[in-house]
């Protein structure tokens, strides 16, 4: 076979092999992940800049978040934490993180609100989305009263008017959700961000999705490339991080790539 040959047989399989968009599928959770919006929400707006960055179509389908779990055979979008005891993936690519933060409201911001551990909130009223606290009885233990609400606008209107002295989000929704319900009043909502409360947000490729090694590859190129060229940082500021992402954002993105490099 001549050189000619072996190319054309190298591009036509190429060609087959990523003529279909890659399939990834995601939970409803704005501003992180949304089809209501612009491009799917923050994860699926990096999702569309390193897939074009990397030479892919992506394709996110959203499905309710105990559906994708017990879904072992797709490919996902959220927190590994999530998904890693039940299914097997080939690659986990960490392409951004979030940070849950105490929010408090201080209207004079004369509050000197100082948190090193669970007990220093001893007393205090602690509002939490339901389902996201799983131990409940770790803060009644430390004197915290807890109280749950399917709504962040609720949250953090108990918060406004002083029925809750704190909201525990992660910090990109507590950040979209004032700027929604309380436009006028933002600067009067601050926030304490968690020690050790960094997770990261990455594309899971089920190990037995069809040429998912070259598919790996391909999205991390393009993490990288957008990265270095500035595209990354961009999306970033345009419309989820006006002021400026967290310190160690960059940092913490590289710690969780190296450690999922040798997971599974």
């Amino acid at each position: 076979m001549n050189k000619l040959a072996i190319f054309l047989l190298f591009f036509c399989t190429a060609a087959k092999t990523f003529a279909q968009p890659v399939i990834l599928n995601a939970n409803e959770s704005p501003p992180y992940w949304s089809k209501k919006l612009l491009y799917n929400g923050f994860g699926g707006e990096l999702v569309n800049a390193i897939s074009q960055a990397g030479g892919l179509e992506s394709q996110i389908e959203f499905k309710p978040l105990k559906r994708l779990i017990e879904d072992t055979a797709d490919n996902d979008l959220g927190n590994p934490t999530f998904y890693m005891q039940n299914q097997e993936f080939a690659a986990i690519i960490p392409i951004a993180i979030s940070q849950v933060s105490l929010y408090y409201y201080d209207e004079q911001h004369t509050k000197n609100i100082r948190f090193n551990s669970l007990s220093d909130l001893r007393g205090f009223r602690i509002g939490a989305l339901s389902g996201t606290v799983t131990n409940k009885t770790m803060f009644e233990q430390q004197g915290i009263t807890l109280e749950t609400s399917y709504s962040q606008e609720s949250l953090f209107k108990k918060l406004q008017h002083g029925r809750l002295d704190f909201v525990l989000e992660l910090d990109l929704v507590g950040q979209q959700t004032i700027a929604r319900t309380f436009p006028a009043e933002r600067e009067h909502f601050l926030a304490i961000p968690l020690p050790k409360s960094v997770s990261p947000i990455a594309i899971m490729l089920d190990k037995n999705y069809p040429d998912v090694d070259n598919i790996a590859q391909r999205y991390r190129q393009g993490l990288i490339k957008i990265i270095k060229n500035g595209r990354y940082a961009e999306i970033l500021k345009l419309r989820y991080y006006p002021q400026q992402p967290p310190a160690n954002w960059f940092k913490d993105l590289d710690r969780f790539t190296r450690l999922y490099q040798t997971t599974p």
